[in-house]
C-alpha cells in the first residue's frame, strides 16, 4: 500500500505520520511518502510582486527538509519503507496533483483547527485535499 502523508511541521502531521506507519505494523506492506508542499504563505512572503526573490527556491528547500528530516526520523524509527518529496505550490493542488502522480493508495493527513471564521473565509487545505482527491482521505485529528 503506497500512503501519502503531507506533512507541516506540525503535531498533526506527526501524528499522522505514526498513524500510517502504525499499519506497517498491522501487518500491512506500505510505502509512505512523506510530502512538504512549501509556497508564499509558509515562508512568510508577500504576494505583491510577481517577482520570486532569488533565494526563495533554496528557502522552499531549506524549511522542507527539516520538516522531512522530523518525519522520515519517524519512518526510520518504524522500521517503514518512506520516500520524501518537496514540492512548491498551492498545498492541496499540489497534494492531490502528487497523490495521482506517484499512484498512492491512501492519503493520510493531520488536521489542524482552523477557527470557524477563517475556515469560512479561507477554506482549509484539508477540505481542498478531500475534495480534490481521487483516493480515499484519512484524517488525523
Amino acid at each position: 500500500m503506497r500512503i501519502l502523508v503531507p506533512i507541516d511541521g506540525t503535531a498533526a502531521s506527526r501524528r499522522a505520520v505514526r498513524f500510517a506507519t502504525s499499519l506497517a505494523s498491522a501487518g500491512a506492506d506500505v510505502h509512505v511518502i512523506l510530502l512538504n508542499v512549501q509556497n508564499r504563505g509558509t515562508l512568510g512572503l508577500s504576494e505583491l510582486g510577481a517577482e520570486e526573490p532569488p533565494d526563495e527556491a533554496r528557502q522552499a528547500q531549506r524549511a522542507s527538509d527539516k520538516v522531512l528530516g522530523a518525519a522520515a526520523a519517524l519512518c526510520r524509527e518504524a522500521a517503514v519503507s518512506y520516500e520524501t518529496m518537496a514540492e512548491t505550490g498551492p498545498a492541496a493542488d499540489t497534494i492531490a496533483r502528487v497523490a495521482r502522480d506517484q499512484g498512492v493508495d491512501q492519503i493520510v493527513m493531520g488536521t489542524r483547527g482552523l477557527n470557524s471564521l477563517t475556515g469560512l473565509l479561507l477554506g482549509s487545505v484539508t477540505t481542498r485535499t478531500v475534495h480534490l482527491a481521487d483516493v480515499p482521505v484519512t484524517l488525523i485529528k
